[in-house]
């Protein structure tokens, strides 16, 4: 079976680093979201770590035609500059068969924590390598761990992105309400402008980002329309009609959603259709910015998990349907004037409840719309 993509992780055996870190990738990419009563969306990852043939370090050539897209991570280090020589013809090699496959595929290294020097097949074609030695600073390996996640996840969408012909970096819409998000809203978007933490995102925070005579409406429409919206879900946050339009028309625009709970006492009213959407319990906490990066990896994991979803459902849905990132519900029968005839979901189908209310709705609205799921078309 062909995988729309597969993650292969590279590291020299010797490597114990590399090892627990290939590990890591693994859990993450096993379970990116959209899990339900056991069942989750996965991205394949494989690992090159092992030798493949008595006497040499090198482990077997990379398949790259089992996936339609391929994300290659070397995770580089000492032990794989000891063994350089024989690195440099596996990795020149792999390079070759990317080349041949145009711009399927992503070769994404990441340097030594301890300095050593590039491979010379990689520096002869220019390759930046993201450099580990300054995440040495970092407190511990969970914080290291976090930091690559986030870089790999901005580098394997910002690659799906240019394939799609979508020359622009895609915001994170901070959605928050003033009275009581703002310091989380503001640390959040302070940590990604902060240039000396390198995370290569963009954001959109509130009105202070218009320009003099710009109308709200049409700007926000247009941020929220090619971004990534995490709103920060505090105590009044379901209350207020701006944080309200920001959600529903990240909605109607089928943007990816992550919600980042920081209620502190009490909900006075839950916006409705919040609902089918990813929450991440957080508490910020002041000069500390580990929280940030695990919300920020839930994002782009989030985001990645719609892109692939969106690929692959589009291929093979009947012309003309609505594809949907996440589980149908009242709010996408109701606020649009017409239904297609296919609305096509993620796995697994809906539940009794939600599918006897959605039935209701379209025997009034459009008696000739079904309900799928992907699986259910393959």
């Amino acid at each position: 079976m062909i995988d729309l993509m597969r993650l292969h992780v590279v590291w020299d055996h010797n490597s114990r680093e590399g090892a627990r870190i290939a590990e890591r990738i693994s859990r993450h990419f096993d379970s990116i979201g959209m899990e339900r009563d056991g069942v989750a969306f996965r991205v394949p990852v494989r690992f090159y770590g092992s030798p493949w043939e008595e006497g040499s370090p090198l482990p077997r050539p990379i398949d790259l035609s089992r996936s339609t897209h391929n994300a290659v991570i070397l995770l580089y280090d000492e032990e794989m500059y000891e063994h350089r020589d024989a690195w440099n013809l596996w990795t020149s090699a792999l390079r070759t068969g990317i080349d041949a496959r145009s711009d399927a595929d992503i070769y994404v290294a990441f340097g030594s924590p301890d300095d050593a020097p590039m491979l010379a097949a990689d520096e002869a074609r220019r390759t930046q390598y993201q450099q580990r030695k300054k995440w040495n600073m970092l407190h511990d390996d969970d914080a290291r761990d976090q930091r690559l996640l986030l870089h790999f996840l901005i580098k394997i969408r910002a690659h799906l992105r240019e394939l799609s012909g979508e020359a622009a970096k895609e915001p994170i819409f901070v959605s928050h309400a003033k009275i009581d998000g703002d310091i989380a809203a503001r640390a959040i978007v302070d940590f990604i402008n902060n240039t000396s933490d390198g995370v290569p995102l963009e954001t959109f925070y509130d009105a202070t980002e218009l320009m003099p005579g710009d109308t709200f409406d049409d700007r926000f429409k247009a941020a929220i329309g090619r971004g990534t919206l995490l709103a920060i879900i505090s105590d009044i946050y379901d209350t207020r009609p701006w944080c309200v339009f920001e959600l529903t028309e990240a909605k109607r625009g089928r943007r990816p959603i992550v919600l980042a709970d920081i209620g502190g006492k009490r909900t006075g009213r839950t916006f409705p259709y919040g609902a089918n959407l990813p929450r991440v319990r957080i508490r910020p906490v002041a000069g500390d910015t580990a929280w940030i990066e695990v919300l920020l990896v839930e994002t782009m994991s989030e985001g990645l998990r719609c892109d692939l979803f969106d690929r692959q459902a589009s291929a093979i849905a009947p012309p003309g349907s609505l594809v949907l990132p996440r589980p149908p519900e009242l709010f996408d029968v109701v606020h649009r004037d017409d239904l297609p005839g296919c609305i096509v979901y993620p796995d697994p189908p809906l539940g009794d409840i939600e599918a006897d209310l959605l039935r209701r709705a379209l025997a009034d609205r459009s008696t000739t719309t079904r309900l799928v799921t992907l699986g259910e078309l393959t």
